[in-house]
């Protein structure tokens, strides 16, 4: 079954949609000091982090993702010369999306903040609940309950099957931050 998400910045000037099918996403709590360093660059974090530092994302296919309005609002930075793809929005510094650096990988992890949801429960029933709690050794305070120190290799054979299906599938294309192979905004190289 599938539900259409309505996705939008803070100010609205970055619209979109995104498809949640399921079996084709994974539900993520990430507590990474990329993520972090992130919203530092944004000069955002109040809108951005938890009280634990860390950020909710829906890892899905880039062709269950469509942005319909303001794409000559979105900016991309990187952190690292090899680092992914960071997506955010000029117009309120909000993260959007982390996309490998290639357009032919089926991935892209959204920010949850720009899903539209009437409440939590709504939340809840249309992504369920958080299946990955990640990088809790990067927590501010306590680290949260449930929360693996570093990346779970228990959760690489998922996540590899994901990548494969998606590749089998071509559910890279059409890609929302690339046109063919060259991405829709020039890529800043930041070092925090």
């Amino acid at each position: 079954m599938a539900h259409l998400v309505e996705l939008k910045c803070l100010c609205g000037g970055v619209r979109g949609k995104v498809e949640v099918i399921s079996g084709s996403f994974f539900h993520v709590h990430c507590l990474c000091i990329d993520c972090q360093h992130f919203a530092v660059y944004l000069n955002n974090e109040a809108n951005i982090l938890d009280v634990h530092g860390g950020t909710e994302l829906f890892q899905t296919y880039p062709a269950h993702l469509k942005i319909t309005e303001g794409k000559d609002k979105i900016g991309c930075v990187q952190l690292s010369p090899k680092g992914l793809y960071r997506w955010h929005t000029k117009c309120c510094n909000m993260p959007i999306a982390n996309t490998m650096r290639s357009p032919n990988v089926p991935f892209v992890g959204l920010s949850v903040k720009l899903m539209s949801f009437s409440s939590n429960q709504e939340k809840l029933n249309t992504l369920g609940p958080v299946t990955v709690k990640a990088f809790g050794k990067y927590a501010k305070g306590d680290k949260p309950a449930d929360t693996h120190a570093k990346f779970p290799i228990s959760g690489l054979p998922k996540i590899l099957a994901f990548m494969l299906r998606g590749m089998l599938r071509k559910m890279n294309r059409p890609h929302p931050f690339f046109n063919d192979k060259i991405p829709i905004a020039e890529i800043d190289l930041i070092s925090l």
